[in-house]
């Protein structure tokens, strides 16, 4: 190119943006408009453009596709001279006989300028976003009037090059919803779309442009759309499979802050739970093995959750048992660990159980079982809120609640030295005191029903008629193992029962002196005595009473005349005293008056 040869103007630089250069072939400077207008930076862009050429050809060797087709591109930087020089993007286009320069000033609202002229393959970009089958796009305008179709579009569709332009969208694209995001601007991400009977993954998006919404592209996953299908259809299985396996560790766990049974020492449990539930204090629950103390840790953290008041609501429990573990586990596990504390430990470091109860609750099962050195530790937690991860420096605060857990003798503990006794003091900010099974016999119907009916759920198999000699089979029986066992023996009885009906015999499996005791007409415990009393006076012809279904109606009135009958004998037989009666009957002497209460109120309604 030559020098300029032609004047342009002396006029001040306009405050525009843009500009645009018209040069003939002999390089002389035919129109000039915009910023282009000024000679300052016209010269530089003639010098820039002559350079950029030159450099082109020097490097290519020779001529390249587009310079034979009869037009060739050139991006280039132009920089002015002076003390105020700024930076400018230009682009060439040449056709032979006359050169068009347009240039701009980079800014936030020409980002296309700035790509175009900042990336030497910058077409080829855009002509693999156009033509690109992850990328290719169709666009619409705000009428919602096909503005252009992707050759990849175009052949999906059926459609000759062109076709498709001018017209309405949903007549191009079958359930086409592209004039629906360009009337609200809302896009649509990650669609499903079907087309010539084939499911495609779409994206629909609206453009804007000075604020406004001008149109909007299309964009369709042409290839492995199946692969995707395949991915959904595995995330929804296994979302299944996560719900079923929750449904199942609910029924393992009595349901969700489910607490069986009415009896007096249970509605206590239920009116102490709702009471520490609202408070910010530690609970320390201790009851036998097998009575539900995890259960109840469960029902405080979600009735904690159920107070409006409350900051825990939506966060975890967070379990841990700590005679499931070594000693040399339990810090660990609790408090964490840095990355690279110690051999084995992982790579990025692990949070222990306490951060990961932040803000919800730490339950601390068999409490009673911590080491004698990670008590010091753990009750300076509780003191002051701060963990430190092992290996590292940095305590961190943690709000947690703490529910603790045990069916050790924690007394005799701290007189052997075994357990702090200001550890048990931070503990046992409220204690709450699990009934085993023995003091709350009169639950054992409403028990056998929900672990009847929770098998047969989860095994998907028909509930079976309980015998009515059942619930009286079962409270004789001691339970030193609590819930737990009894849950066990239904389940194993409900595993050979002959699936119609759940017969004694069913429980007598694996159990011979239970076996021996049926055959021998065993003494029953008092209150099932009082039970089959009642039952063979309302059956007299024959000393095994008829078999029937428990229906929730028919439990609940049935069992209720059965106990206040077998309260007013227990009473009658000790001459009076209700003491000895509630002893007798092996229930708390309030359970007594309950029952009498109850009796009194039903035998006032006949």
């Amino acid at each position: 190119m030559s020098s300029l040869k032609t004047p342009i103007g002396t006029s001040a630089p306009v405050p525009d943006a843009l500009g645009a250069l018209v040069i003939d072939r002999d390089g002389r400077v035919a129109a000039a408009t915009g910023i282009a207008r000024d000679d300052t930076l016209a010269g530089a862009a003639l010098a820039a453009l002559a350079q950029a050429t030159d450099f082109d050809t020097a490097r290519a060797g020779r001529p390249s596709t587009d310079e034979v087709a009869g037009t060739r591109p050139y991006l280039f930087e132009v920089a002015a001279p002076g003390a105020e020089a700024t930076r400018h993007i230009a682009l060439a286009l040449d056709d032979g006989t006359t050169t068009l320069v347009l240039l701009h000033r980079p800014g936030s609202a020409t980002a296309l300028f700035d790509f175009l002229g900042a990336v030497p393959f910058a077409g080829a970009i855009l002509e693999h976003f156009i033509t690109n089958p992850y990328q290719a796009i169709t666009v619409a305008d705000r009428d919602g009037r096909m503005r252009y179709i992707s050759p990849v579009h175009e052949r999906f569709l059926g459609l000759r090059t062109g076709e498709g332009i001018g017209q309405p969208a949903e007549r191009v694209i079958p359930n086409s919803r592209l004039p629906q995001v360009a009337a609200t601007g809302k896009a649509e991400i990650g669609q499903l779309q079907r087309m010539n009977g084939v499911t495609r993954v779409v994206n629909r998006i609206p453009i804007v442009q000075r604020g406004e919404v001008v149109g909007a592209i299309g964009q369709v996953l042409f290839k492995e759309p199946e692969a995707i299908a395949r991915m959904h259809k595995e995330v929804s299985e296994l979302r299944s499979q996560v719900a079923h396996y929750r449904r199942a560790l609910d029924d393992l766990r009595g349901g969700p802050g489910r607490l069986i049974g009415d009896s007096a020492p249970m509605q206590r449990l239920r009116r102490e739970i709702e009471t520490v539930a609202r408070l910010d204090v530690p609970v320390l629950i201790l009851g036998e093995s097998g009575t539900g103390k995890e259960l109840v840790a469960r029902a405080i953290h979600e009735a904690s959750q159920r107070d409006g008041g409350d900051t825990r609501d939506g966060k975890p429990l967070v379990s841990l048992n700590l005679a499931a573990l070594p000693a040399t586990l339990i810090e660990s596990e609790l408090f964490g660990h840095a990355a690279g504390a110690f051999t084995g430990s992982r790579r990025q470091g692990q949070a222990g159980k306490l951060e990961q109860a932040a803000g919800g609750t730490l339950f601390l099962d068999e409490v009673a079982d911590i080491p004698i050195e990670m008590q010091v530790k753990l009750l300076r937690v509780l003191e002051d809120h701060l963990v430190e991860r092992i290996g590292s420096r940095q305590a961190r605060r943690i709000d947690f609640r703490l529910v603790a857990a045990t069916n050790r003798d924690i007394q005799a503990l701290i007189d052997a030295g075994r357990f702090r006794l200001d550890l048990y003091y931070r503990l046992s900010g409220v204690v709450l005191r699990i009934p085993a099974l023995r003091q709350r016999r009169e639950d054992i119907p409403a028990l056998l029903q929900h672990f009847v009916q929770a098998f047969c759920q989860r095994n998907n198999v028909p509930v079976p008629t309980i015998d009515s000699a059942v619930p009286r089979h079962l409270a004789e029986r001691p339970w030193p193992g609590n819930i737990r066992q009894l849950r066990q023996k239904i389940e194993e009885a409900l595993v050979f029962c002959d699936g119609g009906r759940l017969r004694v015999a069913d429980f007598a499996r694996g159990d011979e002196a239970a076996a021996a005791a049926l055959a021998a007409d065993a003494t029953p415990y008092p209150l099932a005595r009082s039970y089959a009393e009642h039952e063979l006076e309302d059956d007299p012809r024959s000393g095994t009473p008829p078999p029937v279904a428990i229906t929730p109606a028919s439990r609940s009135s049935g069992l209720r005349e059965l106990a206040y009958e077998a309260a007013l004998k227990a009473i009658a037989d000790h001459g009076g005293n209700k003491k000895r009666a509630a002893q007798a009957l092996g229930i708390s002497r309030s359970h007594l008056y309950t029952l009498l209460a109850r009796g009194t109120g039903d035998g006032a309604n006949r």
